[in-house]
């Protein structure tokens, strides 16, 4: 997994790799290099092609002077263009000597027309100005040269670390920041790359290996997921049987929302539980029996009483799919939170349900470590899964709020009610009371649709049954539902990838 981190953080890491014996310069050229092998993927060839690189006068410029090294001696054409100073301190002083002068260079400021009519005719444009050293406004002369780089030159665009004009720590942009079309992140990922609006105006992004290890990394703000959690899928085992892999119950559904008990009972059959058994109005049964025919299902007519035994002989109950905001869903899920002693997943109308009285959870959101051990650290019994406009009802939070610092809202809130928050959206932030922060890596615009919502839930719901434990349950099913979305999308419009296909190919 990679690492989310502050300025701060990055920092801490290179100045433990240097205490290990890397050398500045060396995660310099490595920077360079990673950044030069990117571009010669993407935009080759490089011979005889039209580069302008962008260089500030911190270490970003001095990245840009490696990199436009590398680029000359591979037969491009290379202006480096000073926006504002040359590098006038420390290692970005010593490159500035070093390189500069085997290097074609000019200064924005005096040379604007000509500058300009270069950029027009580029092929590529590297931002090498601010990177994490940004924040307030743009200089007005930058301000206007990012301005018409953004609307009049039509090169390939790349930033290195940040775009220019992104605050590396808030995510704020100021006006006309450097728009690219890709982001190449040094190190580990910037906080800031998730907040909004500036995930709107950072491109495609493309981590660069500069040569830090995981233990360079003794602070940072989250981890971003990859394959390596796959490790904590449910193990199938020769001598199981279905009572093996769990049982779940799926209280969903209503007269407006037949769907998604439908899909969120299907996800968490195909996702490997047992049994899945869904309790639904009469109705919402007749419609999905015949759909989903290895489930079991259980009237909610019946009354919230006889739902006791299933409570109570369940691995883990999902509430809230389809549910309706009514007087009867808040007494089901109150029901609910107060008599299962099982991992709960809640989602949508379930969330909507607690709204009003926020503070049930702190008193019913833990389950002891261990039936012998009073002492031993609670952990976590509820899993909560809102998009932002949910996430505002229960915190109060406007959703520009939220979204412009997901990860610490999602933190904060899992830590205060000892629950564990899936925020839902781009990068989906999974974070747990212990503080650990996970950033999901998976997915596409295939999910925006009605539905995948109930899909994830019953992934998650399905994982927890089967015994995986609740905050890699929750990671685990975000990993998997973007997974099937991104393997959908090589053969399938992203405009047509619905909700049922990720359901159906989540094996």
């Amino acid at each position: 997994m990679d690492f989310l981190v502050t300025a701060e953080q990055m920092k801490n890491a290179e100045s433990n790799a240097v205490q290990r014996g890397l050398p500045l310069l060396n995660l310099a050229q490595n920077a360079a290099a990673a950044c030069f092998n990117y571009i010669s993927r993407t935009a080759a060839p490089i011979r005889e092609k039209k580069f302008v690189i962008l260089c500030g006068k911190g270490m970003n410029g001095g990245d840009g002077l490696l990199l436009a090294a590398l680029l000359k001696e591979d037969g491009g054409e290379v202006l480096c263009v000073f926006a504002g100073d040359i590098p006038n301190t420390g290692l970005a002083k010593e490159i500035y000597s070093r390189y500069a002068p085997n290097l074609t260079t000019a200064s924005y400021s005096g040379n604007e027309d000509n500058i300009k009519h270069t950029l027009q005719k580029s092929q590529v444009i590297i931002d090498c100005v601010f990177g994490t050293g940004f924040s307030g406004k743009l200089d007005y002369k930058i301000n206007e040269l990012f301005g018409f780089i953004n609307t009049a030159c039509c090169g390939i665009k790349f930033s290195v670390d940040l775009p220019s004009g992104v605050d590396s720590n808030s995510g704020r942009r100021a006006q006309n920041s450097f728009i690219p079309h890709t982001t190449l992140i040094l190190g580990a990922f910037k906080k800031s790359l998730l907040s909004h609006p500036a995930r709107d105006y950072c491109g495609d992004y493309a981590l660069m290996d500069i040569g830090l290890t995981a233990q360079d990394f003794t602070k940072f703000e989250g981890r971003f997921t990859d394959s390596s959690i796959l490790v904590c899928r449910p193990k199938r085992y020769r001598t199981s049987h279905k009572g093996t892999h769990g049982r779940l119950l799926n209280i969903a559904g209503s007269e407006q929302y037949i769907g998604a008990a439908l899909l969120s009972s299907k996800a968490a059959v195909k996702s490997g539980t047992g049994i899945v058994t869904l309790a639904a109005p009469k109705n919402v049964v007749f419609s999905v029996a015949g759909t989903i025919p290895e489930a079991v299902f259980f009237h909610m007519e019946y009354g919230l009483k006889s739902l006791l035994p299933q409570l109570q002989s369940t691995d883990a109950v999902a509430v809230g799919c389809g549910l309706g905001n009514s007087k009867n869903s808040r007494k089901i899920v109150d029901f609910v939170l107060k008599n299962a002693d099982c991992p709960i997943i809640l989602d949508a109308d379930g969330i909507n349900s607690i709204s009003d009285n926020i503070n049930i959870l702190q008193t019913l959101s833990v389950l002891p470590a261990s039936p012998d051990s009073k002492n031993a650290t609670a952990i976590p019994r509820l899993v909560l899964t809102p998009h932002p406009a949910e996430f505002s009802r229960i915190t109060g939070l406007t959703v520009a709020e939220i979204q412009s610092n997901r990860v610490d809202y999602s933190r904060n809130f899992a830590k205060k009610f000892k629950v564990i928050v899936v925020l839902k959206g781009v990068n989906t932030v999974i974070a747990a009371p212990d503080g650990r922060v996970a950033v999901n890596t998976t997915g596409n615009a295939g999910l925006a649709k009605a539905g995948t919502g109930d899909v994830l839930t019953g992934i998650i719901a399905s994982l927890a049954a089967q015994g995986t434990p609740l905050f890699e349950a929750a990671v685990l099913g975000v990993y998997l539902h973007g997974l099937t979305a991104d393997e959908l999308a090589q053969t399938i419009p992203l405009s047509r990838i619905t909700a049922s296909d990720i359901a159906e190919n989540i094996p």
